[in-house]
């Protein structure tokens, strides 16, 4: 018998992308949503939907009408907002013969918010950049939204004109260290008891919207202690993503942290032979999942991403 398998918000690059990948597994019917009915879909799910934003008051039902149409047994959330949506209402009868890994609502809303996030990572002595204060910033110096994906609303500010100017252009925002260098990306998943079963470090070459187009892996950092102070908060769980840079010391500064799957670099972590979506099915049927050990011939293996065409006649 198959496991049907629901992907919330699919119609993204990360959704889709997750879609393409779950089609070629003959033990799965993939079954998708999206609030937009201009996605390609239609070409790698068994079903697709189009559904009520998630703030309409009418998405739950949209949703159970589809649960119990197609006997879904597994919900993969796909992006930060399902993520947050669904560590909320999982626990509702709804959902209650249904599995779902996401880390608990309130955990979620530490992470999700920068200024919490750098706070909670401090406190388990994880460094991550400086916060500046009207009477102590340093220029240059970056802005972000406190909640937010991507690079959506960020900006890099040089002196108090361009501050003054963006500040009335973002709300709910802060002011941080802006640090130089490349960008990494480490994908991760972690098992109920927030055990890791594997990582992949991976450097952004080049992004676009907030999500890798070329990235490269690169096993010679090591984030082992990181990773171990994670797993010891018992908090995280499901698949993680997080990103850093490394200062000149070579201490890794965490400036970013996501619930979900990395919305660029994932093929290249699964191409590597970590296949954490497929390891999260498997996790939540129960099954006992191998911790991944990079093989060397994968250490520096690249993904360059490229676009292609979908025709609707």
């Amino acid at each position: 018998m198959k496991t049907n398998i629901l992907l919330t918000s699919a119609g993204g690059l990360t959704g889709v992308y997750l879609a393409k990948h779950l089609s070629q597994f003959s033990d799965l019917n993939i079954i998708a949503i999206d609030m937009n009915e201009n996605t390609p879909l239609n070409k790698w799910t068994d079903k697709f939907y189009v559904v009520p934003s998630l703030s309409s008051n009418l998405y739950l039902a949209a949703i159970d009408e589809i649960i119990k149409t197609n006997c879904i047994d597994i919900i993969i959330p796909v992006t930060s907002y399902d993520v947050a949506f669904y560590s909320l209402y999982k626990d509702q009868a709804l959902f209650n013969k249904l599995k779902i890994l996401t880390v608990n609502f309130e955990d979620n809303e530490i992470l999700s918010n920068k200024e919490k996030l750098y706070s909670y990572l401090s406190s388990l002595k994880i460094q991550t950049p400086l916060i500046y204060h009207e009477d102590n910033l340093i220029y240059p110096c970056f802005m972000k939204p406190k909640i937010g994906s991507g690079s959506k609303n960020t900006q890099i500010l040089f002196d108090y004109e361009e501050l003054e100017y963006w500040s009335k252009k973002f709300r709910e925002f802060i002011v941080m260290e802006y640090l130089e260098g490349s960008e990494y990306t480490v994908d991760c998943l972690f098992d109920w008891e927030s055990n890791c079963l594997g990582y992949n470090v991976r450097e952004r070459i080049k992004v676009s919207n907030g999500g890798a187009t070329i990235t490269q892996n690169n096993t010679t950092i090591d984030i082992c202690e990181i990773i171990e102070k994670l797993e010891k908060t018992k908090k995280i769980i499901g698949p993680i993503n997080f990103q850093f840079k490394l200062k000149n010391n070579g201490d890794i500064v965490i400036f970013d942290f996501n619930t979900r799957f990395a919305s660029g670099g994932l093929p290249l972590t699964i191409h590597s032979g970590f296949d954490i979506p497929r390891n999260l099915i498997d996790l939540l049927q129960g099954k006992t999942i191998n911790k991944f050990v990079m093989d060397g011939k994968y250490n520096s293996s690249k993904m360059i991403r490229f676009y292609d065409e979908y025709f609707v006649d």
